[in-house]
């Protein structure tokens, strides 16, 4: 360990206007101090309690002027239970400086300190019949020690500081992603326009602040509405970034008032694939996506997807489950990949159900153990059709949706869902035939 040296201040502190006594201490000590020839004896003062206490004030051990006050060490000496008092007053203030010192104590007041003085602090209590080099000894190890201590304090502080710094910045992007969510918890809510006749419900679930799924609900002419779901690869905010693309690169109606053009769900997705593929972005960044323009006068629906979940159409008459499968490759993989669409037949008795694959974990098998709580099910798939059963009718849907909810946020492991959850729930009023809707459109 590195000797302080000549750099070692020992400071004699007794009550005040006893300055005398300690003076007779002050050489004696000096005296017996273990030290080498290189390296001298220590500087010596003699102070009073009060002036001591002033001096060991709370400072910050990463100023410059650290190094000299935790340089030196304390011998004070106290022979009356009346010093009981500036003792303690003096150990605290010792021990917010991070000082050094020896406590030469007499008698009752000695056995008393020796209980309560913790000797980790760096406090060591002699008796007074101790002898002078011993005391000095004493002094002088615990001045050895020091600079590791003071080492140690300024690192600590440092990290408290960078602690402090980075909490700070915690706080500050927390804002920003809360801010996040809010913005895009509106757009959600915007995301569904009203189409006499038809019934769209929807299951949001972001896993973080943000949501890497997108959705998307619009009436592309008076007869067509355009249902629209991607899921970026992960989740977050780098996945949410992305459905910003992705959102604004699929085509769905190409020129302007009558000459315009419906693009086919397949051609989109086409498209919107070579588009992804053409922009530069880090590796695995891709998306599914599904697309499906429903014709309010046929009740029909063209159906293409994109490596995403097969859609569900469920009957209201029965209880059969139709999955869509959909063949075509994940989006932002192969620039010429080719899609394929379906069509499919809806009327009043079936309802359209389009999710993403973050259903496959929010139904755990509740008998399954604690690591296997996240393994893909297919309980959603019944679940999903018994909430596409209510599509019929506008209250009902509503009341459906906010059931199924509560039933999600009841799922073992819904506090710390592994990936977002979002399903559209598409069916045409049973009180509206199509020639309803087809006028209303």
């Amino acid at each position: 360990m590195q000797r302080m040296g000549t750099e070692t201040r020992l400071t004699i502190v007794s009550r005040l206007g006893a300055e005398a006594t300690a003076s007779a201490w002050l050489e004696p000590l000096r005296a017996a101090w273990p030290s080498s020839k290189s390296e001298g004896r220590p500087e010596g003062r003699v102070v009073g309690y009060d002036s001591l206490c002033k001096e060991l004030s709370p400072h910050d051990p990463c100023e410059p002027g650290h190094r000299a006050l935790a340089s030196q060490v304390v011998v004070a000496l106290a022979t009356e239970l009346s010093d009981e008092s500036d003792i303690y007053r003096l150990l605290d203030a010792l021990r917010r400086s991070i000082t050094p010192a020896v406590l030469v104590v007499r008698g009752e007041l000695h056995d008393r300190l020796s209980r309560t003085v913790d000797p980790d602090m760096g406090v060591s209590v002699l008796d007074w019949d101790t002898g002078i080099e011993a005391i000095a000894r004493s002094a002088r190890a615990l001045a050895d020690r020091q600079p590791l201590i003071d080492s140690m304090s300024r690192e600590v502080r440092l990290a408290q500081l960078s602690q402090r710094s980075i909490a700070g910045e915690l706080d500050k992007l927390h804002k920003e992603l809360h801010e996040a969510a809010h913005m895009q918890q509106q757009f959600v809510q915007r995301a569904v326009p009203y189409v006499p006749g038809l019934n769209v419900g929807v299951i949001y679930r972001p896993a973080t602040y943000v949501s890497g799924d997108l959705f998307d609900v619009e009436r592309l002419d008076e007869h067509h509405v355009g249902v629209f779901l991607a899921d970026a690869v992960g989740h977050g905010v780098p996945a949410a970034m992305l459905t910003l693309f992705i959102s604004r690169a699929l085509p769905k109606v190409d020129g302007l008032g009558g000459s315009a053009r419906i693009v086919p769900p397949a051609e989109a997705l086409s498209r919107l694939n070579r588009e992804f593929c053409g922009r530069p972005s880090p590796s695995g960044r891709f998306a599914t996506a599904i697309y499906a323009v429903i014709d309010t006068r046929t009740m029909t629906a063209e159906v293409a997807g994109a490596g995403h979940p097969a859609a569900i159409v469920s009957s209201e008459g029965s209880h059969g489950i139709r999955r869509i499968e959909s063949e075509g490759p994940l989006l932002g993989v192969f620039p010429d990949a080719s899609f394929e669409s379906e069509t499919i037949e809806l009327g009043r008795e079936h309802r359209m159900v389009f999710f993403t694959d973050g259903f496959e974990t929010a139904f755990p098998d509740e008998k399954a153990g604690a690591s296997s709580l996240k393994l893909p099910t297919d309980f959603y798939i019944e679940r999903l059709a018994r909430l596409a059963s209510h599509a019929g009718d506008a209250d009902s849907l509503g009341e459906a949706l906010s059931s199924f909810e509560g039933e999600l946020d009841q799922q073992m492991g819904s506090l710390h869902r592994p990936d977002d959850v979002t399903a559209l729930i598409v069916g045409f009023d049973r009180e509206a035939g199509s020639a309803g809707v087809s006028e209303a459109a």
